[in-house]
């Protein structure tokens, strides 16, 4: 029969060996700094770096988990790059009076942002502020289209 301490022992050799083989693989190395992108908000070079990771290993999760998460926050931060550059058209139209053609734009605008915005449908992976933000400009084009039209 097994002591305590050989069982502690077998289980610890067991974890380093997982160790040492997820941060010498390959596969998991560029999972692991993929996920150090992501964690940074660079999400081009976090999408690249999971996607080597999964060709090389197609039964890795991590790499999966960030290549699929990364899509999803792009789509958010595509929203909200999107919407402000909306908002500061729309700026720049309220300057000045307001022509029947400058209205058309800003509800076509408004009506685009508005109906991409639940087609965004983040996780609960996805960075909170990234979230807030695209939330603030979905309001932000719901209170210029209910002012305006």
């Amino acid at each position: 029969m097994l002591s305590n301490r050989m069982i502690y022992l077998i289980v610890a050799l067991f974890l380093v060996g997982m160790a040492a083989f997820a941060f010498f693989n390959p596969s998991y190395e560029k999972a692991f700094e993929a996920k150090w992108h992501y964690m940074m908000g660079e999400y081009d070079q976090a999408y690249a770096l999971a996607e080597e990771a999964y060709k090389l290993d197609h039964y890795n999760r991590m790499a999966f988990t960030i290549m699929t998460q990364t899509e999803v926050s792009k789509r958010v931060l595509d929203y909200i790059r999107e919407g402000s550059d909306y908002l500061r058209q729309i700026d720049t139209m309220m300057k000045s009076d307001l022509s029947e053609a400058d209205r058309l734009r800003i509800k076509m605008m408004c009506e685009v942002m508005i109906e991409k915005y639940p087609k965004l449908a983040p996780t609960k992976l996805t960075d909170p502020d990234l979230v807030q933000e695209a939330e603030t400009i979905y309001k932000k084009f719901k209170n210029i289209y209910s002012s305006l039209f």
